[in-house]
C-alpha cells in the first residue's frame, strides 16, 4: 500500500503548523453530520480515533466506512505532532486511526478500556464482521492498480528526492491509467463494480486531494480524468455518496489553501517554490470569489443547520483566531484588530443563516468575516456543503460598498422627496 510512515510524516508536521489553533473542529459526537442518520440519533457504539485535521487518507477509509454503514460513533481527536501519551499508552502502533468498542468493558472516563481495533483495513474487516448489511469487502484481496496509484501519487505529488521528475510522472499517468482499464472492466462505477468497497474508500482521499493540488503544484500534469473515462464516471458516483461528501470530503479551496501550507514545510529551499506559493494563494483567493457569488449553497439546508451547530459551538475559538495577532498559519490572511470585531462577524454570519435581517459590520468586523471565511477548512471544521454556505456568508458580509454608495443613496432619498 501506500508509503504510510512517509504519508503520516508529512501530516505530522502539517498538523503542527495548520493547526495551531482546532477552531471549528467539533471534538466528540459526529451529530454535525447529516449523512449516517444512526450517527447523530443513537447512542454511539464505538469512539473513533483519527487526526485533528481530518487529512489522514487511512482514517478517512475508515471514516467514511462508518458513515456509509450508519454505525454510531463518538470521535476523539489525536495530534499527529504531539500525541497524548494516553494514546501511546493504549495503540500499540502509535498511529492513526484506531476504532475502540463500546463493549461491557468500556468506560468513558478510561482510554482503552473497552475493545481495540487499529489499522484501516482491520478496521474496515471488524466493521463488516459486526455490520454485515452494508458489505465493504474489506477482507477482499487488495487491487493492484489501486495500490500503485496510492504509491506512485506521493513520490510524484510531493517530490521524493529519488528518481527524476519525468520518471515519477511518467509511472503515476501510468498507474492512472491502468486504474481506468480497471473501472472500466468492472462495470462500474466502482472498482469492484456496481457497490462502493474498501478500494474505493482507500481511492477517494489521494484523488481528491491530488486532483485539486497539483493544478498548483504541477499544472503541465493533465487532469487525473482527462482522457480516462472510468476515472471520470468513479469521480461523479463518488460525488453522489452522502458518505462521503457531506462530512468526509474536503473542497476545492480547502486543498488549494493548505497547498501553500504544505510547501513552506515541504519545499521551502527549493527553487521556484515561492512562486508556487504565491500560484496557490491567488487560486484560493479566486476560490473564494466564486463562493462569494454563489447564494445556491444556501439552499442546502442541512448544511446551513450545520454550518449553525458548529460555528455556535465553537464560537471562542473562531474569534479568537480571527483576531490572532501573530498567526503561525495563513499569515497573509488580514486579522480583526479586536476579538469584539470577530464576535460581531460570528453574530452576523449566524443571524443571516437563520434568515434574519443584519446591519451593517464594523470596518473591523468585515475584516474578521473575510478572515474566518479564510481559514475554514473542510473537513477539518465541518462537512464541505456547511462549509460553502459559512464561507459564502462571511464573504458577502465581509464585502465592501463601493465608494461614493452612501453618497447615492443619500441622494437618491433627497430626490425622492423633492
Amino acid at each position: 500500500m501506500m508509503p504510510r510512515t512517509v504519508f503520516l510524516l508529512l501530516l505530522g508536521q502539517a498538523c503542527a503548523l495548520q493547526s495551531s489553533v482546532q477552531y471549528l473542529t467539533h471534538l466528540e459526537r459526529t451529530s454535525l453530520s447529516a449523512t449516517a442518520t444512526a450517527t447523530a440519533t443513537e447512542e454511539p457504539v464505538l469512539t473513533l480515533y483519527r487526526d485533528t485535521n481530518g487529512w489522514c487518507p487511512f482514517c478517512e477509509r475508515v471514516w467514511i466506512g462508518l458513515e456509509k454503514k450508519g454505525i454510531p460513533y463518538d470521535e476523539k481527536l489525536i495530534n499527529l505532532q504531539d500525541k497524548p501519551q494516553w494514546y501511546l499508552d493504549i495503540v500499540p502502533t502509535t498511529l492513526v486511526p484506531a476504532i475502540e468498542w463500546h463493549d461491557e468493558n468500556w468506560r468513558a472516563d478510561t482510554p482503552g478500556s473497552g475493545e481495540l481495533v487499529w489499522e484501516s483495513k482491520d478496521i474496515l474487516e471488524k466493521l463488516d464482521e459486526k455490520f454485515a448489511a452494508t458489505p465493504l469487502r474489506s477482507a477482499d484481496e487488495e487491487v493492484a492498480e489501486v495500490v500503485e496509484v496510492l504509491n506512485a501519487s506521493v513520490g510524484f505529488v510531493y517530490g521524493a528526492r529519488n528518481g527524476t521528475a519525468d520518471d515519477k510522472g511518467a509511472r503515476f499517468a501510468a498507474a492512472l491509467d491502468a486504474l481506468d482499464a480497471v473501472l472500466a472492466s468492472s462495470g462500474g462505477p466502482f472498482v469492484r463494480g456496481s457497490e462502493l468497497s474498501a478500494a474505493d474508500l482507500a481511492l477517494a482521499p489521494t484523488l481528491e486531494r491530488f486532483g485539486e493540488q497539483l493544478k498548483v503544484l504541477k499544472p503541465e500534469f493533465p487532469a487525473l480524468d482527462a482522457g480516462r473515462p472510468a476515472i471520470a464516471r468513479w469521480s461523479e458516483a463518488m460525488d453522489l455518496e452522502p458518505a462521503y461528501t457531506r462530512r468526509v470530503k474536503g473542497d476545492a479551496y480547502s486543498w488549494t489553501a493548505v497547498t501553500s501550507s504544505f510547501l513552506r514545510i515541504f519545499a521551502a529551499n527549493a527553487t521556484g517554490t515561492e512562486a508556487k506559493i504565491a500560484k496557490a494563494d491567488a487560486a484560493a483567493a479566486a476560490l473564494l470569489a466564486e463562493s462569494r457569488a454563489d447564494a445556491t449553497v444556501l439552499d442546502d439546508k442541512a448544511a446551513v443547520a450545520e454550518a449553525i451547530a458548529a460555528l455556535s459551538k465553537n464560537r471562542k475559538n473562531v474569534a479568537r483566531d480571527a483576531s490572532d495577532a501573530s498567526p503561525r498559519t495563513q499569515p497573509h490572511v488580514k486579522r480583526a484588530k479586536r476579538v469584539q470585531a470577530a464576535d460581531e462577524a460570528i453574530d452576523a454570519a449566524l443571524a443571516r443563516l437563520s434568515g434574519e435581517d443584519t446591519k451593517r459590520l464594523s470596518k473591523d468586523a468585515k475584516v474578521a468575516a473575510a478572515a474566518i471565511a479564510a481559514r475554514l477548512c473542510a473537513p477539518r471544521d465541518m462537512g464541505a456543503p456547511a462549509a460553502a454556505a459559512l464561507r459564502h456568508t462571511l464573504l458577502v458580509l465581509a464585502e465592501k460598498k463601493p465608494r461614493g454608495s452612501r453618497l447615492l443613496k443619500a441622494l437618491q432619498i433627497f430626490f425622492f422627496w423633492l
